[in-house]
């Protein structure tokens, strides 16, 4: 029970908005470095598709297998698409696409091959 004459302590309102401000201040900071984080990690993301695409590429020139062919590998789906050159009747054109797992395109390499053994 309280006497008569005595206060409660308390914070006053502008302690109280003093602290938000300073929380919502290390708050976006924080995000901010979190979204620089995910977005320096992504050049590495790129670089693991150009290596996977260039593997893909030189396999199938290595060991000429000149059909259409879907891989997957980690985090990553590679397609290998063989059409006929309109240019150059007697060539392929070797496309390899490699897509995350949202489906969105990372990388792509494109090579002509002669198609005569």
């Amino acid at each position: 029970m309280l006497q008569k004459g005595k206060y409660l302590k308390g914070s006053t309102i502008i302690e109280v908005l003093i602290a938000l401000a300073i929380l919502s201040f290390c708050t976006s900071l924080a995000v901010i470095i979190y979204l620089n984080i995910q977005k320096s990690s992504l050049p590495f993301f790129k670089i693991k598709a150009q290596e996977l695409a260039t593997y893909y590429m030189y396999d199938a020139l290595k060991n000429k297998t000149f059909v259409d062919e879907i891989f997957k590998q980690e985090e990553f789906s590679i397609n290998k698409i063989v059409t006929l050159n309109e240019q150059f009747r007697d060539c392929y054109t070797l496309r390899v696409i490699v897509f995350d797992n949202t489906k969105k395109k990372i990388f792509e390499l494109e090579s002509v091959v002669n198609n005569q053994n």
